[in-house]
């Protein structure tokens, strides 16, 4: 009912793009400078993004002659890369920065990554999960600068009578490293059973003398002289050269390998996590390297403080607090939080090695190795934005997966109060349990939203969140005037009934898409779509009717599955963009055009050396966006099943000159609902028709006049809804409003 659509924000900015190429440009880039502290303390990686099931390794990425850590996370298929730098805090340490433009130069992965130098050149090449088995990439350098090449899509080993591949379960993390130290690189990887373990040797030294050729071989039945016992012990003492016919058990296929001396004895002893079990086990060898002997085993490994996760831990052995002796480093080896059993905010145990690195001495100091240096909220981290304290600049509330208290899971609201200002913002965790959601909600996986949802002009705390009985929605009512420090009670919390067609792994979106003054719902779907209601009641009784399930043309689509939307006007032309980020763990936008027609959509969003690039943020995403820098460019905050955020800040080239705010933005309608009368304002003279929820106008050409507040009465009006038209001569503005 209206000829023109702006976009509804705080303020409104008519804007010059002074390169109009945005297809060819950055719109974003990684924010790694905005503070935020937590227990007084600044966080060196604040916005690294979090870490559930962290594998970690080691390799040169700048080029200073010095290792840095990369730290592949299984949950999310994402990457971390970390620069060894002077600590801040401490010029005499050193710290582990996150440096997120080197992230862009590896390939995407599944599972597991191992990196070692497989031709000698001396710098690490990487071993990756394919559904072929293991496929190879190597490291080329150019002076400072690297990249990865793709070697060898599969691996394969030499059979009974032809080659195979050399096939690695996706469970597992399997072992490569030189095991003859004869130059080469080798593989061990438990069987398809989970029973026993494989050598695939490395035949390349023995062939051609060059360790360069990845020419593999089985040796053997299996290898160690050992196989998985009928419970969570092995059975020791067997010929790897024999195969018995006595019948084994098929277990849960998912093994973790580390091979390393740890006794000092010169010989490689093995590090095996399992699927179903919660500790670790070390296996002694007694043997040799290439023909292995395991004759002992334990479970409590280390002695003290032994390695203890829910389900499936693994083991990593690099020296990562800077004295040059490999230290140990467990992490469950998962892809989600099966049953919400786990802490992932405390999933990396760090062990310091006060030996050496081939005499291991393992001292527990951290349950939370890097996430102590990050906003890690568990798992699940959906952000909002707004001016909680009222102080004129932006808060974030974040919900969370949940936390488990005693047999109970439920969701919670962080809140991180901006202590800066406007333009300079610096967060501080002022509470990781903010309202304190109560327990007899029984919700989990909270997903909040600030929005006028009772039409009263004050934005409110809206969330979603996972109960018994499926996806469920409420609102708490904020009761603060504008600009105040907001006031929220859960006691008043209102519920919102969700369509019929919801599914727990929706994610609902409130925005008022018609114009006319309530909200309407977004639903990203799990299949990729996007379903659009329109509310054809009111912001006091929501009706959602269908409109379409394939919203702006995001219909079904198994890449873009788990799609999230949002919408705000990022490019600033005075027309809301849509945002959405999905299962391939890009973000994109949807811009130039009228709601729900746009005709662009972009994907190389984000900054790496001057070019718009598209990295993989992770899976389960949620983002935001909001001006939490003040510079009136919308940022993005992104946040996914790590449990932490990664912010991006605006750098479209925008000149920004501020205008009068749009008709839609000025129009008023108050107290909705009301009783005696109503109150109306308008920055431009308009004439105001009301027309009854049938369309019968009860009043006609009643002339307001611009910024002077006008009441009409009610009291003749027959209780119900009714819609208010605003003509300006340019404009139409529609506003619903309940009389009771």
């Amino acid at each position: 009912m209206r000829t023109k659509f702006t976009c509804l924000l705080f303020f409104a900015f008519s804007v010059v793009l002074t390169a109009r190429s945005q297809a060819q440009k950055s719109w974003f880039k990684m924010d790694s400078l905005t503070v935020l502290a937590a227990n007084g303390k600044k966080l060196l990686n604040p916005w690294t993004g979090g870490l559930n099931a962290g594998q970690f390794s080691k390799m040169d990425l700048n080029g200073d002659g010095t290792e840095d850590l990369i730290v592949f996370d299984r949950t999310s298929g994402s990457l971390s890369t970390f620069l060894a730098v002077a600590d801040p805090a401490n010029a005499q340490k050193k710290a582990w920065k996150h440096a997120p433009s080197y992230e862009y130069l590896f390939p995407k992965m599944d599972n597991w990554m191992v990196l070692a130098d497989f031709n000698k050149d001396g710098h690490k090449d990487l071993f990756t999960y394919t559904p072929l088995g293991i496929m190879v990439y190597k490291q080329v350098r150019d002076g400072k600068n690297w990249s990865f090449k793709l070697e060898k899509a599969a691996l394969y080993t030499e059979g009974l009578s032809t080659d195979v591949n050399l096939q690695v379960s996706g469970q597992d993390i399997p072992g490569i490293t030189d095991i003859d130290n004869d130059g080469d690189i080798d593989v061990i990887t438990f069987d398809f059973e989970g029973m026993a373990i494989e050598l695939h040797q490395n035949m390349s030294m023995e062939r051609y003398g060059v360790p360069d050729s990845l020419i593999y071989k089985r040796n053997g039945q299996c290898w160690g002289n050992f196989h998985k016992g009928d419970g969570e012990g092995f059975e020791l003492g067997g010929d790897c050269g024999v195969v018995g016919n006595s019948p084994r058990r098929v277990m849960h296929t998912g093994n973790s390998i580390m091979l390393h001396d740890l006794d000092g004895d010169g010989k490689k002893d093995l590090i095996v996590g399992h699927v179903s079990n919660d500790h670790i086990s070390f296996l002694k060898n007694t043997g040799e390297n290439l023909v292995a002997n395991f004759t002992s085993y334990t479970h409590n490994y280390p002695s003290v403080d032994p390695i203890s996760f829910y389900i499936f831990p693994a083991a990593y052995y690099e020296d990562v607090d800077f004295d040059g002796v490999k230290d140990l480093i467990a992490a469950p080896n998962v892809p989600n939080n099966e049953g919400n059993l786990m802490n992932l905010q405390s999933s990396n145990w760090l062990y310091h090695n006060a030996g050496t690195s081939e005499n291991a001495d393992l001292k527990l100091v951290q349950k939370n190795f890097l996430q102590d240096q990050m906003l890690d909220v568990g798992e699940n981290a959906a952000p909002s934005f707004y001016d909680v304290d009222g102080d004129g600049d932006l808060d974030m509330v974040i919900g969370t997966g949940g936390t488990r208290d005693g047999n109970n899971f439920r969701g919670r609201f962080w809140l991180l109060r901006n202590v800066g200002d406007k333009q300079n913002p610096s967060f501080e965790v002022a509470s990781d349990n903010y309202l304190n959601v109560p327990a007899t909600l029984n919700m989990y996986n909270l997903k909040p939203q600030w929005a006028d949802f009772n039409g009263d002009g004050i934005p409110d705390l809206g969330f979603a969140g996972t109960t018994v009985k499926g996806l469920a929605y409420y609102y708490i009512p904020n009761k603060a005037g504008k600009d105040q420090a907001v006031q929220l009670n859960p006691a008043d919390m209102i519920s919102i009934t969700m369509p019929d067609q919801s599914q727990v792994t929706d994610y609902p979106y409130f925005y008022d898409g018609d114009g006319d003054g309530d909200l309407d719902l977004l639903v990203g779907k799990p299949r990729g779509n996007v379903n659009y209601y329109k509310n054809t009641g009111s912001s006091k009784q929501f009706v959602l009717n269908l409109e379409t399930e394939a919203f702006a043309g995001l219909d079904v689509n198994f890449d873009g599955r788990n799609v999230q939307v949002s919408v705000a006007d990022v490019d600033l032309d005075g027309r809301p963009d849509l945002l959405t980020v999905d299962f391939s763990g890009k973000l994109r936008i949807s811009h130039s055009g009228e709601w729900g027609k746009w005709t662009q959509r972009e994907s190389l969003l984000i900054d790496h050396n001057g070019k718009g690039n598209s990295p993989l943020l992770g899976f389960y995403l949620y983002a935001t966006a909001a001006d939490y820098n003040g510079d009136g460019k919308p940022d993005i905050a992104v946040g996914g099943n790590t449990g932490g955020l990664r912010l991006l800040q605006n750098i479209l080239p925008l000149t920004i000159t501020p205008v009068e705010p749009p008709i839609e933005q000025s129009v008023k309608v108050y107290p909705n609902p009301a009783r005696e009368y109503v109150k109306v304002f308008s920055s431009q003279n308009a004439a105001l028709t009301v027309f009854s929820a049938n369309g019968v106008a009860v009043q006609q050409n009643i002339v307001i006049r611009a910024n002077q507040e006008k009441e009409i009465s009610t009291l003749n009006w027959t209780p119900g809804l009714y819609v208010l038209e605003f003509n300006t001569g340019s404009a139409r503005v529609v506003k619903k409003i309940v009389i009771q």
